[in-house]
C-alpha cells in the first residue's frame, strides 16, 4: 500500500494535515485530523510535501502595520461552544473481496463521549452469555476511545455489550452511575450494513443515553418496620400459595440492599431478632428477602444468581421455584448436588 501507519497526508477537500492511522480495506484508511478520527478513500488524500513546498515563500514579507493592530483582541467571545449530544457507539464495517462481491470480515467498534464529563467505564462483552473482553479505562470529554474488533461471525453468537460509567469528578446533582446494555440483532445489523453501502456512509452510530442522569430522590422511611408490617399482613391473609401471598405483601426495605451473586435466606442471616417468629412469618420474610435481590439482578443484568435456601421440609425451595416460574427473565433453574452447599441451593440463569 502507499501508505503506512503514522505517515503524515493531506486531506484534498479542506487542504488540512493529518496522520494514518489504521487501514480500514484496500481502498481506505483511517486517518486523524485534528485529535478526530474518521475513515477517506485513498483518492481523497496525498502526501502534503508538494502543498508544503509550494505554499512557502523563499522570500518572508514583512508584516505590514495597520493601525489598531496593537489593540488585543478577547477572542473567547468568538470560540464555537461545544454541544452535549451524549455518549454513542459507532460501528465501522471492515470489507474483504469475496469473488467478485464485497463480504463484511469483522466490525470495529469505538465509543464516543460528546459530553462536557469526564467518565471511568468498565466494558464487557458476551459471548452465548460468556465473557469474551472486558475493559476499565477512562475517556475525556468530546473525545472517543477504540474498544474492540468483532468477528462479523460473533453476530450468531449472541452478542451483547455491557456498559458502566462514573463521573470522574462526581457531582452532587447527578447520579453515581449510569448503566447500559446493548444487544446486537443480526437482522437489524445486516438490514442498517445494506442501507450504509446503499448511501455510501462510512459508519453506524447507535446512543447510549443523552446525557448523564440526574440523581433519584431519595425513597421516603418505612412507617413501620418491615418485620411487623409482613407479620400483620400475614395474619390479615391467611394461609394459601406464598407466591400469591407474596405480592400483596408490600414490604418496605429497612436498608438499601447492593446485587449479589450468592443470597442466604437462612433466617438468622436476614433477621437478628427472629426468635420467637412464627414459621409462617419467617417465610415471609426469606421470601421478601429473595424477591428483593431477584428483582435486583435482573435490573442489573446479572447472569446467574445462587438462592441457598437449605433442605428441611422443601418449602421454602418449592415456594421459590413458584415464583421463578411466573418471572419471564428466568432461562433455567436447578437444585442439585453441590460440593459446597449440597441440595440447598438453585442455581437461576436468566436470559
Amino acid at each position: 500500500m502507499k501508505y503506512q501507519i503514522g505517515d503524515r497526508i493531506l486531506l484534498l477537500s479542506s487542504k488540512e494535515e493529518g496522520t494514518v492511522v489504521d487501514f480500514v480495506n484496500d481502498n481506505m484508511v483511517m486517518i486523524e485530523v485534528k485529535g478526530t478520527s474518521f475513515p477517506v478513500y485513498l483518492d481523497q488524500i496525498d502526501f502534503p510535501y508538494f502543498h508544503r513546498f509550494t505554499q512557502q515563500k523563499l522570500v518572508k514579507e514583512e508584516p505590514r502595520l495597520i493601525p489598531g493592530d496593537e489593540i488585543k483582541v478577547d477572542r473567547r467571545k468568538y470560540e464555537v461552544f461545544k454541544t452535549d449530544k451524549g455518549m454513542f457507539l459507532s460501528v465501522l464495517p471492515v470489507y474483504q473481496m469475496d469473488g467478485y462481491d464485497e463480504t463484511v470480515k469483522l466490525m470495529k467498534f469505538n465509543l464516543f463521549n460528546d459530553t462536557p464529563h469526564a467518565m471511568r467505564f468498565y466494558f464487557q462483552i458476551w459471548l452465548n452469555n460468556q465473557l469474551d473482553l472486558e475493559i476499565k479505562n477512562e475517556i475525556q470529554p468530546y473525545n472517543h476511545f477504540y474498544l474492540a474488533d468483532l468477528i462479523f461471525e460473533s453476530l450468531n453468537d449472541n452478542p451483547r455489550f455491557e456498559f458502566t460509567f462514573f463521573l470522574k469528578e462526581p457531582q452532587a446533582k447527578l447520579a453515581t452511575s449510569v448503566k447500559k446494555t446493548w444487544k446486537i440483532k443480526p437482522r437489524q445489523m445486516f438490514v442498517q450494513l445494506e442501507q450504509l453501502r446503499a448511501k455510501e456512509e462510512a459508519t453506524i452510530t447507535y446512543p447510549l443515553f443523552d446525557k448523564f442522569p440526574d440523581k433519584e430522590p431519595e425513597p421516603p422511611a418505612p412507617a413501620e418496620p418491615a418485620k411487623k408490617k409482613a407479620a400483620s399482613a400475614i395474619t390479615s391473609l391467611g394461609s394459601g400459595n406464598f407466591a400469591s401471598l407474596l405480592s400483596k405483601i408490600q414490604l418496605q426495605p429497612e436498608t438499601s440492599l447492593e446485587p449479589k451473586q450468592e443470597v442466604d435466606l437462612h433466617i438468622e442471616a436476614l433477621e437478628k431478632n427472629w426468635k420467637g417468629l412464627s414459621n409462617i412469618a419467617i417465610l415471609a420474610i426469606q421470601l421478601n428477602a429473595f424477591q428483593r435481590y431477584l428483582e435486583l439482578a435482573i435490573s442489573h443484568h446479572q447472569h446467574n444468581l445462587i438462592v441457598i435456601h437449605g433442605v428441611g421440609k422443601g418449602k421454602l425451595r418449592d415456594e421459590i421455584h413458584q415464583v421463578l416460574k411466573q418471572t419471564p427473565e428466568v432461562a433455567t433453574y436447578v437444585n442439585q448436588y453441590h460440593g459446597r452447599y449440597g441440595y440447598g441451593a438453585t442455581e437461576i440463569t436468566f436470559k
